[in-house]
């Protein structure tokens, strides 16, 4: 087997390109965030095949949530039209033919149009989300601090092995609202139809608003847990 690591110079100016026959890779209970790694095991010959495609193309493709899990051994089950795009970041190559990669979130993109079949995997004309800023972005500012303290507060109560610790060292650093909010969901909130709901947020004041409301019902959380034990 060997590994690869690799990072073309503008990942969205790949994908815009992209986006005229959007590989994608759909999955039930997956949410690729922009800015953020989820690593996936690839086993089935029709995804096998999308890997090797992308690996010699643009390395963009999308992950399209399922509405179920047993819609996944269908050919072609519907998708939800707003999908994470993201890039072949790392890649793993196994003897069998099997891969294990890490797919780095670019952006949001909407699934316009199924292309006809062309591939053993499926492809979507799709178009990059934009997110929708407030005329004053100062205006974020008191729901950004909010969050910065949620994630310094949990990770003092978590073990650095958590990641917390470095997530809040990472939050601390950043600047971006936007990119913010989507780097502590991807930490943060398990559950798919949140992460889901998350993605489909375009408006940044509002996603910014919901994961700070995720993280201090996190914290609650733990708190109560806390408690019961003393």
């Amino acid at each position: 087997m060997c590994a690869e690591r690799i990072a073309p110079p503008s990942p969205r100016a790949a994908l815009a390109k992209a986006c005229a026959a959007l590989k994608v890779f759909p999955l039930h209970g997956v949410v690729v965030l922009p800015g953020t790694p989820t690593p996936f095991h690839v086993f089935e010959p029709r995804y096998r095949a999308l890997v090797e495609d992308a690996l010699g193309g643009d390395r963009v493709l999308a992950v399209p949530g399922l509405g179920s899990r047993e819609a996944a051994h269908e050919p072609h089950p519907p998708v939800f039209p707003v999908a994470g795009a993201g890039l072949l970041e790392q890649v793993e190559r196994h003897e069998d033919g099997r891969f294990d990669v890490v797919v780095r979130g670019i952006a949001r993109v909407r699934l316009l149009e199924e292309l006809p079949a062309a591939h053993p995997y499926r492809e979507f004309r799709a178009e990059i989300l934009e997110d929708v800023w407030p005329a004053d972005r100062a205006t974020l500012q008191p729901a950004l601090e909010s969050l910065r303290q949620l994630v310094y507060q949990l990770a003092q109560r978590l073990p650095a092995e958590s990641g917390a610790p470095a997530l809040a060292e990472a939050v601390a650093q950043m600047k971006d609202a936007s990119a913010i909010a989507d780097v502590v969901a991807a930490a943060a909130i398990s559950e798919p139809e949140d992460r889901q709901r998350l993605l489909e947020e375009l408006d940044v004041s509002r996603r910014l608003a919901e994961v700070v409301e995720e993280v201090a019902g996190v914290l609650l959380m733990l708190s109560r847990g806390r408690n019961q034990r003393v």
